[in-house]
């Protein structure tokens, strides 16, 4: 019976999975901690050690030092010290201006998070451990026993646990007044800590926000509308709504952009990306299997005939490319209406033509083919339906139909952007961008109330970057958001609790020794080596619960915030981090410290909650040591490896090279700069403090802990920001805010457990003999709330609008920036000036692209025929005028790239082994190609500058540029003939080998981005 009852496992089992988990360790010997210790402190050596021997090499360079070369010169830093002393001494010298400018707002507050965090900590960890540890130690009850209400009591207090709370002898209750002093320390201190940094969080975000550079920025004065009723709508009934908002209500100053759904044609470019992209791994796989067959003379001959040939090609290229062009020319004439059967023409020459090089050395089974069938349009198609033998058949190369559909899709996306704003096919959405001429109209617009409807025109979102939108959810209504808020609660609900499965076959695997030896069905492990199923129950089991709490969980934290309804990325990062934060909160620190579980605990407090200071008090002390030993793999583990990054490490070295690596893919890994998820970080760093503060006052010594997990942080955190992240998202510090209050979190769990601690406390006589601490502790925890509250209604009208106060001063402080630039004979830059930097200046405020006036505020209801066609052909040609910026920016680039290749030494054919010199060189041209594309407005010349701002706040799908499918030069001429072969598709497909290059091991190799990067990305950065 007893056996039975042990192996078995019941339902409930699962679902309390990892609740009581930390018991098991209650009273763990200083031996096992030690141990414990020491493998921390080997593992942050190793990793330490490589970070320090790796930093400086050239792989270093690319994982910890990218910053230095892969990134524009205003953001670009200098190399890390080889001295290991000289790079520690840099990063306690960085100062906090750099890191605003470096990082942005976001980078630096979360370096002074944790630096808020290591002032909180250490000042409590001194303070306490000095005074509770003596105390707790001291006379306690250790292992011995004790007279209690006239009985004998036998106590087995061991190892830490003689340091904490239950060690006080019954006989010595007098001590908990130290308990308690202390614990009014440790609230007030941080309470007040919270304050000082919200006031500074407050100061440095205005000071930020209001300075000349932010103030130009399209952003600083353009909002985001929500929730528009129908009647609005309309560019017009928009300009004359906000027009108060500026002087003399003049509606040039608005500049109004009206969303609409274009999923068809977002539905359209996505499925060309993916075709494109499984075209150039198919080219290249074509390419690599010539290149291997051609060896020795051979090879070098072919090599020799492609160069020879190169120049009368680049002959043939330019006058396909005339002809493409004169075609081109044609069809905006009228004449291109056999623009579909060119297509299919061109497909079925490329299925019969046997004169291209892989052809030639190639068995027809090395090619890889495709079924298709026509569908009801008469498209080609992959074969999927059931219904496909009612259908006819076809079986082609599969090269030559992705270069068909790819076509074909550029062909019907060309027909849909004339017709941007016809309402049968793209609808209005109720959501628009309004930008403002100042900064302060658009803070103004936000906080006063819009609509007289409740919930109508609302929420409003400021500080909204182009490239941060998420344009799926511009369209969402107030019922919508609700509902979708609903359904995301209850999958919240459902992952807490069915996040036991997983932590229960965790929990199984972590006790594999003991199972195998006396569970029968497990008898067949018994035969396994110890070392493999310690490696199982141990590393393995760790690094998997890493993965599902720090990469798993908040990847579906994140989806939950996208289902809420969040209308951009920062916005997603802040409801991310409620979520995660709730999750960890709940799971990793009472779950795992409640011995029932959570099913057992819900109805119990649902039922009393006065009882939930008893359930925290019975439990949290004796979950004290379990918590010992997470700080110390988090404080030595997950330190050592923010610094080290292995998992980057393994995969650009063992993992990537593996997979096939088309130059898109080559140049993305190169070239990519990782960039911070911030709800992830700052949630785990609240969690870590929250459990600091919660066990303060019952497990002292964990002050200790917490203060090395934020002071190693601090530093490891410190170089990334500086040296290798990059910041895409930027919340202005809302991340920083929402996790100090979320430390309040602590506070009350502190003060609710010490309640129930004192209220259970009990003399030797059997009597309450901390009542009047409990009662003391009661009144903590409500002036804690007041305290909460008031601070709350005071600062938080703070967090998001800025005062009026700060106009004047702001206002000086940009006019003297452009006095300073006038002064110093940028005579072209004040001309330039008057479209981009000068709130005032007439064409900033604002470019209309052909949108209607109206002149009275009655017109809301819409506009006539001949109004509608002005304003479709208005915006229209706003993204026409973009496209065409976009080239002519490509262009630039491209003579700029040549200009760089052409200073440098870029890898050939022949390439078997490159040296380290040779890799930095390509590096390094990496770095050039990327510098030289423009992050700022003043890059570009005025007729330049106007179109990006007109179509800033469009959708980007109508922006998107005509793919380039990116091959590799190689020595065969394979790719030289695919781009030559292509041409016949005209402007609808374009090849491009430029940058790429197929070494003689099949390894791809680039010196420059994309051919078909977007000349302005990352100017959506700074707008």
């Amino acid at each position: 019976m007893t056996a039975n009852s042990t192996n078995s496992t019941g339902i409930t089992d699962i679902f309390n999975g990892n609740a009581g988990v930390a018991q098991n360790n209650g009273g763990i010997a200083t031996k096992s901690f030690v141990l414990n210790l020491a493998t921390g402190v080997a593992l942050f050596t190793f990793q330490f050690s490589g970070f320090l021997l790796l930093k400086s090499s050239n792989l270093g360079r690319r994982l910890y030092q990218p910053k230095t070369y892969l990134v524009q010169d205003r953001l670009r830093v200098e190399a890390i010290p080889v001295s290991p002393l000289a790079w520690i001494k840099r990063i306690f010298t960085i100062k906090g201006e750099e890191l605003k400018a470096k990082c942005g707002l976001d980078g630096y507050f979360a370096i002074r998070f944790l630096r808020a965090m290591v002032i909180i900590f250490v000042p409590l960890m001194v303070t306490c451990v000095i005074v509770l540890l003596p105390v707790n130690y001291h006379g306690g009850r250790n292992d011995r026993s004790f007279e209690i209400g006239g009985q004998s009591q036998q106590f087995n207090i061991t190892g830490l646990d003689t340091l904490s709370w239950q060690n006080v002898a019954p006989t010595k209750t007098n001590r908990y007044w130290a308990h308690l002093v202390c614990a009014l320390v440790v609230i007030m201190w941080t309470l007040w800590r919270i304050y000082r940094e919200k006031l500074h969080f407050i100061t440095t975000r205005q000071d930020y926000l209001t300075s000349p550079e932010q103030r130009i920025k399209a952003s600083a004065r353009t909002i985001l509308v929500t929730n528009i009723p129908s009647e609005y709508r309309s560019t017009g009934a928009l300009e004359a709504l906000y027009d108060v908002y500026v002087d003399n209500d003049d509606r040039s100053k608005l500049h109004v952009w009206l969303n609409r759904d274009y999923t068809p044609l977002r539905t359209l470019v996505s499925r060309r990306r993916k075709l494109r992209q499984a075209l150039e791994k198919e080219e290249l796989k074509m390419q690599r299997l010539v290149n291997k067959q051609l060896e020795g003379a051979q090879r070098h001959l072919d090599s020799d005939r492609s160069r020879e040939g190169r120049a009368d090609d680049d002959v043939v290229g330019e006058q396909a490319i005339e002809g493409s062009t004169a075609e081109a020319h044609k069809s905006k004439e009228g004449e291109d209406l056999d623009t579909a059967e060119r297509i299919r023409d061109a497909f079925e020459e490329d299925i019969a033509d046997h004169d291209q090089i892989w052809r030639k050395h190639l068995k027809d089974k090395k090619e890889t083919h495709i079924q298709i069938m026509q569908d009801e349009r008469g498209v080609w198609q992959p074969v999927s339906s059931l219904k496909s033998w009612q259908r006819k058949h076809r079986r082609v190369p599969k090269i030559a139909w992705l270069r068909a559909e790819i076509a074909r899709l550029t062909m019907e996306i060309e027909e849909l952007m004339p017709k941007l704003d016809d309402e049968d096919i793209f609808k209005r959405q109720n959501s628009a961008f309004i930008q403002f001429d100042r900064q302060m109209a658009a803070n103004m617009a936000c906080a006063l109330v819009t609509h007289h409807a409740p919930g109508t025109m609302n929420p409003r979102f400021l500080h909204v970057a182009p490239h941060e939108v998420l344009w799926p959810n511009m369209g969402l209504t107030s019922l919508a958001r609700f509902v979708r808020t609903l359904i995301a609660m209850v999958l919240f609900a459902g992952m807490l609790i069915l996040w036991a499965i997983p932590a229960f076959f965790l929990s199984i695997l972590s006790q594999l020794e003991i199972l195998r030896s006396n569970t029968s069905w497990l008898e067949w492990l018994r035969r396994w080596p110890t070392w493999i199923i310690g490696l199982i129950s141990g590393p393995l089991v760790a690094i998997l619960l890493a993965l599902l709490v720090q990469l798993v969980v908040p990847a579906l934290c994140r989806k939950l915030a996208v289902l809420c309804g969040a209308p951009t990325r920062s916005r997603r990062e802040v409801t991310t981090q409620a979520f995660y934060f709730t999750f960890l909160i709940i799971e990793l620190v009472l779950v795992t410290s409640i011995s029932s579980g959570l099913l057992a605990v819900l109805p119990i407090i649902f039922q009393d909650p006065t009882s939930i200071p008893e359930t925290l008090a019975t439990n949290l002390p004796k979950a004290a040591n379990y918590f010992f030993n997470y700080l110390i793999i988090q404080a030595l583990g997950f330190s050592g490896s923010a610094l080290f990054q292995y998992l980057r490490v393994l995969f650009i070295n063992l993992i990537w090279p593996w997979f096939t690596q088309t130059p898109r893919q080559e140049a993305w890994l190169q070239t990519v700069i990782p960039h911070q998820m911030w709800a992830n970080v700052f949630s785990l760093w609240t969690n870590f403090a929250a459990i600091g503060l919660i066990y303060s006052i019952i497990a002292p010594l964990m002050l200790l802990f917490v203060s090395a997990v934020f002071a190693l942080f601090w530093v490891a955190y410190r170089h990334n920001y500086y040296f290798v992240q990059r910041n895409k998202v930027d919340t202005y510090g809302a991340l920083f805010e929402n996790a100090l209050t979320q430390l309040l979190a602590g506070i009350y769990i502190l003060e609710i457990t010490l309640i129930g601690l004192f209220f259970l406390v009990r003399n030797s006589d059997d009597n309450l003999a901390a009542t009047s601490q409990a009662i003391i502790m009661i009144v903590a925890l409500i002036l804690t709330a007041g305290f909460h509250y008031l601070h709350e209604r005071l600062l938080r009208p703070l967090y998001e609008l800025l005062p009026v106060t700060l106009e004047d001063k702001a206002a000086d402080a940009e006019r003297k920036m452009y006095l300073t630039e006038f002064e110093d004979g940028a005579e072209s830059r004040e001309s330039e000036g008057d479209t981009v930097a000068d709130p005032e200046s007439p064409s900033l405020q604002h470019r209309r692209a052909g949108e209607t006036s109206y002149n009275k505020p009655a017109q809301l209801d819409g506009t006539t025929a001949t109004q509608r066609l002005r304003l479709a052909h208005g915006v229209a040609n706003t993204a026409a005028e973009a496209r065409k910026t976009m080239l002519r920016l490509r262009e630039r680039m491209d003579l700029h790239l040549a200009a760089v290749q052409s200073h440098g030494s870029s890898p050939t054919h022949t390439t078997i082994s490159p040296t380290r010199a040779h890799k930095m060189q390509i590096a390094d041209q990496l770095g050039a190609s990327i510098a030289s594309y423009p992050d700022e407005l003043t890059d570009l010349s005025p007729a330049e500058r106007d179109a990006e701002l007109r179509a800033a706040y469009q959708d980007p799908v109508t922006r998107e540029p005509a793919p380039v499918v990116w091959i590799p030069q190689d020595a065969a001429g394979v790719g030289e003939d695919a781009v030559r072969r292509s041409r016949k598709y005209g402007r609808l497909l374009q090849y491009s080998d430029q940058g790429a290059y197929l070494t003689v091991k099949g390894k791809v190799e680039v010196v420059q981005p994309a051919p078909d990067v977007r000349g302005d990305w990352l100017l959506d950065w700074n707008l």
